[in-house]
């Protein structure tokens, strides 16, 4: 027993992957944790070379801790886990080791350790923290284990800061932060080569250095499209070689597939092997190990039964999405989903942008993630569990083509629903069916359009309202006004018959009534769908009414069954609310809603006569509207913002967004917009703007602000949708027909989403904002 503890200790400082290492730890877990109860969090010390018996851990972070870093050497007997005290005549260590151990950190990095796990799928407590008899457990993959031995292997004799892989991987990250040239990387890599003594397992090139990493990298399966985003075109299809072409917008003919086919000369009579290089690659990411790979800890498996264990205290507040009536409409019609709660419920989110802003190039990436709701509130919406599923390149972006993209996690997530996939429990040792849902998706209005089908622009934009969305067409401001909010009040309000303050007509319709998915497949039923392409042939702009096409989410046989299907971005309506009201309020250039132009439109609506225009000659005299400031009161505001500060972590310097000697704000990014809006509009218009001004916009902050809470009342969503009616209803009373476009009608629908899918701290922007680039 001594020899084998001797060999233990020794193991834990140079090879860590030998059973006997990871045996004799499992020897010591099971006799430090004999007096307590399995799986209750108990902890005891940690001995690895990190803690040293100063911190505690439960078993699960102590065994992961033992197997990263290793145990201390100096830690013989277990005095601190219920061993006696023996003589220590024959165990201790000489001055030097002592001291090599205690000033040096171990070789081998927690990070590098992890990023190993990360890259093959292998969670440390599954090494050897298992039963033999364990027949279902998958077997762990060969390039974990050569991995961990470039991990823990010297890069050179006697080096003890850097392992071969960690050095390599330094390497190549600070080729990424300096984008040094593939050139100048392998005549660095050639330098170093000569410099360790020519060594057969340094790289040599910069080719060679990705081949050695190359399993540290995520899996993803390249899908070659057509350059017009009309179809994919598979390695393994058969086809003649005119059929791998297409036309491109200038006429000639552009290769799209990078396939080696054989082409049959007529003149020569012979056949020759042409390579083709890809105008368009899609990268598909695949879901299905991702998935798995989140049961393979028993400590994150039990984790995704969080939303089933859990005891709600309160069933009318909703604090995360299986509180939602959209979670419980999807377990009632489709029982045998919610009679495993493993089964995966996914949220979608996607958003263009350009990864060369700063470079002032034109460019569109398109990155699709996923979200695995199971977790628990505190988890969901962190880095490690959103996943990439697929990046669709530019430099266009996809627009309606959006769904020939969409197509391999579509087929993907539909064979998780129907089939399933053999699962792995670490929690129950055992195998189970895994099967997955979407629940809905979340993205900006224009992205909204292109997955829902619906177009977001026009004079039926709003897809909520669908046909029924009041919409008037501007004479003078050339752009369509949606100002219909009072068909969302009481049948009995008095603004209902108010013809002067609105849009010059009594207003008699009750709020429209959202399309259910089997309504919209029955619209459907007989037309047929769109065929996708930039360069096709175009007819008509529309299937019918403002339909482009038909999604491709009703392939999901549950899709039409949902609640909610497509949820609306709230930081991205903040934006565009806050940019109006910053540019019509402080008279921004190109920004104010307020020209002349708008004011023209009050004549053609037979409303606010005090403010239509007074032509006096060639010209017009505008008469002073409530909303606008003088310079002084403009001055104040500016001066407001530039003195602004926050805690830290709390926002961005917005301070930095209003410049005093140019007199207005600019460079108000979603962010900005969304704490001016919920936090500083109130203090920084505060006795300058009139009473009837100030009040509703201080009313639709508070709305905003509510309506981002992390939990949210059932009742109080019912109130919201009030009140946000009357306060939109407010704001047509003072503001420009111009000032009403789409982005302000849409907070009329936000409660109601709200009351369906879940606080939007899930179903919206704070889901779509951590996905964005910073």
């Amino acid at each position: 027993m001594d020899n084998d503890r001797s060999l233990m200790h020794t193991q834990g400082l140079s090879n860590r992957l030998q059973p006997t290492y990871q045996n004799g730890v499992k020897n010591f877990l099971d006799f430090a944790f004999k007096d307590t109860i399995p799986n209750t969090g108990a902890k005891k010390r940690c001995p690895c070379l990190k803690c040293r018996n100063y911190i505690d851990h439960d078993r699960e972070t102590m065994w992961a801790h033992l197997f990263r870093v290793g145990m201390d050497p100096d830690y013989n007997p277990w005095i601190f886990h219920g061993e006696e005290q023996l003589d220590m005549g024959n165990m201790e260590m000489s001055e030097e080791e002592g001291d090599l151990f205690d000033d040096e950190d171990p070789l081998v990095s927690e990070e590098m350790v992890a990023l190993v796990h990360d890259a093959t799928n292998v969670v440390p407590e599954n090494l050897n923290d298992r039963d033999e008899e364990d027949k279902d457990h998958a077997e762990i993959p060969d390039k974990f284990y050569r991995l961990m031995k470039d991990a823990e292997e010297e890069l050179f004799s006697g080096c003890k800061t850097f392992s071969r892989l960690e050095f390599i991987v330094t390497l190549l990250h600070l080729k990424v932060s300096g984008h040094w040239p593939e050139k100048t990387f392998t005549l660095l890599l050639s330098v170093l080569h000569k410099a360790f003594n020519y060594d057969p397992k340094f790289p040599k090139s910069s080719h060679e250095a990705q081949k050695y990493t190359k399993d540290l990298g995520l899996n993803y399966v390249k899908i070659h499209a057509c350059v017009n985003h009309c179809i994919f075109i598979e390695r393994s299809m058969k086809m003649p070689i005119h059929a791998l072409l297409v036309r491109s917008p200038d006429g000639k003919k552009v290769v799209v597939n990078l396939m080696i086919v054989s082409h049959f000369s007529e003149s020569q009579g012979t056949s020759q092997r042409i390579p083709r290089i890809p105008r368009l690659v899609l990268r598909h990411f695949p879901l299905v190990p991702r998935l798995q790979r989140l049961f393979m800890s028993s400590k994150i498996t039990k984790h995704m039964r969080w939303h089933k264990d859990r005891k709600r205290v309160d069933k009318d507040v909703l604090r995360h999405p299986s509180d939602s009536k959209a979670w419980e409409k999807l377990d009632d019609s489709f029982p045998g989903l919610a009679k495993d709660p493993r089964n995966v419920r996914l949220g979608l989110s996607t958003d263009g942008f350009n990864p060369g802003a700063h470079l002032g190039t034109k460019c569109s990436i398109w990155p699709v993630f996923l979200v695995p709701y199971n977790l628990p509130a505190w988890m969901c919406m962190t880095s490690p569990y959103i996943m990439l599923s697929l990046l669709i390149p530019g430099p266009k972006s996809p627009g309606n083509d959006i769904d020939v993209f969409l197509e391999p996690l579509i087929d993907e997530i539909q064979e998780l629903w129907e089939v399933g996939v053999k699962t792995y429990d670490s929690h129950s040792r055992q195998n189970f069916n895994m099967k997955a849902s979407l629940l809905w998706t979340m993205s900006d209005f224009p992205a909204y359009g292109n997955l829902s089908g619906w177009s977001t622009c026009g004079k039926l934009a709003c897809p909520t309202c669908y046909k029924h969305t009041w919409h008037k067409r501007l004479k003078h401001g050339s752009k369509e006004c949606f100002k219909g909010t009072r068909m969302f009040l009481e049948p009995d309000h008095r603004w209902r018959n108010d013809k002067k303050s609105f849009d010059g007509e009594k207003e008699r319709r009750p709020p429209p009534i959202p399309l259910s998915g089997d309504e919209i497949l029955e619209a459907f039923d007989g037309v047929p769908n769109v065929i996708f392409g930039k360069k096709r042939k175009r007819t008509d702009r529309y299937l019918f009414d403002q339909w482009k096409k038909l999604s491709i989410f009703f392939r999901l046989p549950y899709w039409s069954k949902l609640l909610i299907r497509h949820n609306l971005d709230v930081m991205h309506i903040e934006k565009n609310i806050c940019d109006s009201i910053l540019g019509t309020i402080l008279d921004i250039p190109n920004k104010t809603k307020d020209t002349l132009k708008a004011r023209k439109d009050f004549k053609e609506m037979n409303v606010h006569h005090n403010l239509i225009p007074i032509k006096i000659g060639d010209k017009y005299a505008i008469p002073r509207a409530p909303y606008q400031l003088t310079s002084i009161e403009r001055r104040k505001v500016l001066e407001f913002l530039s003195k602004v500060k926050v805690p830290d972590g709390y926002s961005s310097n917005i301070a930095r967004c209003a410049s005093m000697e140019v007199g207005k704000i600019s460079n108000m990014k979603s962010h900005y917009c969304h704490v001016f809006l919920q936090d500083l509009l109130k203090p920084a218009f505060q006795g300058i703007l009139p009473k009837e001004v100030l009040e509703p916009l201080v009313e639709l902050s508070l709305f905003f602000k509510q309506l981002c809470s992390k939990t949210l009342k059932i009742d109080v969503s019912e109130k919201m949708e009030k009140s946000i009616a009357i306060t939109l209803c407010k704001l047509e009373k003072v503001f420009v027909p111009a000032f009403f476009d789409i982005m302000v009608h849409l907070p009329i629908h936000l409660a109601n989403e709200a009351k369906i899918a879940g606080p939007i701290l899930w179903s919206t922007f704070q889901s779509t904002w951590p996905m964005r680039p910073r």
